[in-house]
């Protein structure tokens, strides 16, 4: 089964910002919503072919997930695709400079099997309303200059 996220947001800072902080996993923990810690697991420069880990608590689980950069395309595009079994995903995010800043439009499928089928809408519901909280935040934060 797979589902589609979509979801866009113009922040008002230049592309350049936008994309360095975007495509930084360390700094996902600060603007998405919940309890997630990712960091890289190759060295720097990062771009196509780095690797992170990602921690996400939900409840008393936490279970990580590896993932790779498969693009990377400064400051226009990135791709992140999911490594680990329990990571079937592949996130692009694009970005385009846009009168009052950056439009980003961040583009999640998830190719869940298995049991995780059985839960595949509502888990697809909340990652993508998950997304979209997230986005206002990193929205909110570098309008505010705290990213």
């Amino acid at each position: 089964m797979a589902s589609v996220i979509n979801n866009s947001i113009t922040i008002d800072r230049p592309i350049d910002d936008v994309f360095a902080v975007l495509t930084d996993v360390e700094k996902t923990g600060t603007w998405f919503p919940g309890d997630v810690e990712e960091w890289w697991t190759s060295e720097p420069p990062h771009g196509v072919a780095s690797t992170r880990r990602a921690r996400v608590k939900m409840g008393w689980f936490t279970p990580q997930n590896d993932a790779v950069a498969t693009v990377y395309e400064p400051p226009r595009r990135a791709v992140m695709k999911g490594t680990s079994p329990n990571a079937p995903f592949e996130a692009t995010i694009r970005f385009e400079p846009v009168a009052g800043g950056t439009r980003v439009d961040s583009n999640i499928q998830l190719s869940l099997r298995g049991p995780a089928k059985l839960f595949g809408g509502l888990f697809a519901r909340w990652y993508g309303k998950s997304w979209e909280r997230g986005l206002a935040n990193l929205k909110r934060m570098m309008e505010a200059g705290e990213l």
